[in-house]
């Protein structure tokens, strides 16, 4: 039960930096009772929670807690951490939600670190719209191509993923690891000669689009 005592003991082996004990108190808890716990902690008992816990269910926690206390904690976690713990365990739409509460600053180191290609492209483009606007309730269609690929292999790869898609409304580039390195503007591919690389006519910078 989540009484003062509880809370008040959880405290306690925090401040002792007794982890197992601390994990056997949370091992029956469901997500919402331990966001409601760390409602009433502060953002390093928090964190300290946080690092016992697996990535789903820490991402569930954290949609869970209160705004006021997630923007406490998510100010003294490291970008890579948010990305890799948080965001890649989330749906678009809570991700996006999340990242909207960082700076712009942090947006950037964040989205930089999230490994999955595709969610990092349509974070991108949904927070560029406001969240009640109905953009930003939308969902996001995206062809992917590597930078090494000249124009005419780009071409070709984008009229084979084109077809699965009703718009096309970015161009994302990929190394051979399938890390984002930027986005390629249509315009691009028709005036570049084609034996250009995609790597040398993209925007480096895929999050200030």
């Amino acid at each position: 039960m989540m009484n003062e005592e509880y809370i008040n003991n959880v405290k306690e082996l925090i401040n002792r930096q007794e982890s197992e004990a601390v994990k056997e108190q949370l091992a029956n808890l469901h997500p919402a009772d331990i966001a409601e716990l760390c409602n009433e902690l502060n953002a390093e008992e928090a964190r300290f929670v946080y690092c016992l816990l697996d990535n789903e269910t820490a991402a569930d926690v954290l949609i869970e807690v209160d705004e006021d206390v997630r923007k406490e904690f998510l100010e003294v976690l490291p970008s890579e951490t948010i990305a890799k713990q948080f965001v890649d365990y989330m749906d678009t739409d809570d991700a996006v939600d999340l990242m909207r509460e960082l700076d712009e600053g942090k947006q950037e180191e964040v989205l930089s670190h999230i490994e999955d290609i595709e969610q990092a492209g349509d974070i991108v483009d949904l927070l560029k719209y406001d969240e009640d606007t109905a953009g930003g309730l939308m969902g996001t269609e995206m062809v992917i191509v590597n930078e090494n690929w000249s124009m005419p292999e780009c071409l070709k790869e984008m009229r084979q993923q084109a077809e699965k898609l009703d718009e096309i409304y970015y161009v994302y580039v990929i190394d051979d690891d399938g890390r984002l390195r930027g986005v390629f503007p249509l315009k691009k591919m028709i005036t570049s000669p084609s034996i250009s690389k995609v790597k040398h006519v993209m925007k480096k910078d895929p999050f200030s689009v």
